[in-house]
């Protein structure tokens, strides 16, 4: 039975790593328990705070962000497109009209399927939040860091941008190599459209990798989805059939 007094703060599972399971745990008013498989580190908060800045400072003595320090970075986006990090071979700062880029824009439905969209700024549920069409993005499911909701992140990006611009911060919108897709910053994209228009040049930061992995095809990933989606479907079908 878990304990509730520990609170998960973040967990991975990965066949393709080395260790299967690492956990992070906060048990309240006692320590913090770091879990590699089946091996138990406990830190106090102090020892885990120095612990994490130590890791921090070995990854930027790696180099492995190009010259860019792990702070210039969104926790969460790292976290995402850590699998790609060891094939990433440049990051360069280019121009680009922000008409020019599009937004990954997920859908589920009620039947338990769901589609991943590729679309423009003016048609995401940020975007049309701003515009005044709120009710989509105050559902849409996102990640958001502890006890701050879809509005509360949005409206305080605005804020910032408001009171001192884009890149404050030196916070750029990110794509991956020749796909004109925002990887992170598509709050900050239909922030800048709504206040500015489309037609404005702007600098974005873009991840060059050396293998494909990271690149996007609408129409197969949705299709793996649904696919996947109809085999458990009909697995449960026959299941059924065959417990009656």
């Amino acid at each position: 039975m878990s304990n509730p007094a520990v609170i998960t703060l973040d967990s991975l599972s990965n066949k393709n790593l080395t260790f299967k399971r690492f956990q992070i745990e906060d048990n309240i008013g006692e320590s913090i328990h770091l879990h590699i498989d089946n091996m138990r580190i406990d830190f106090t908060v102090k020892e885990f705070l120095e612990f994490s800045k130590m890791i921090e400072n070995s990854l930027c003595e790696l180099n492995f962000l190009k010259g860019y320090n792990i702070s210039d970075f969104d926790e969460h986006f790292l976290k995402e497109c850590s699998p790609l990090l060891t094939k990433l071979v440049d990051i360069k700062i280019e121009n680009i009209q922000l008409s020019q880029l599009k937004c990954i824009v997920h859908v589920n439905y009620k039947n338990g399927l769901s589609s991943l969209n590729i679309t423009s700024i003016q048609n995401t549920p940020a975007y049309q939040y701003l515009k005044g069409n709120k009710e989509k993005f105050i559902h849409y499911q996102q990640y958001n860091y502890f006890n701050i909701n879809n509005e509360q992140r949005l409206l305080s990006t605005l804020k910032s941008i408001e009171t001192n611009k884009y890149l404050h911060e030196n916070r750029f919108i990110i794509l991956f190599n020749g796909q004109n897709y925002i990887r992170d910053g598509q709050h900050r994209a239909a922030i800048l459209a709504h206040l500015y228009g489309l037609n404005i040049n702007i600098k974005v930061m873009r991840f060059y990798f050396k293998e494909k992995k990271h690149y996007i095809n609408q129409y197969v990933h949705n299709a793996k989805i649904f696919i996947k989606w109809f085999m458990v479907k009909i697995y449960k079908k026959v299941r059924f059939i065959f417990h009656k």
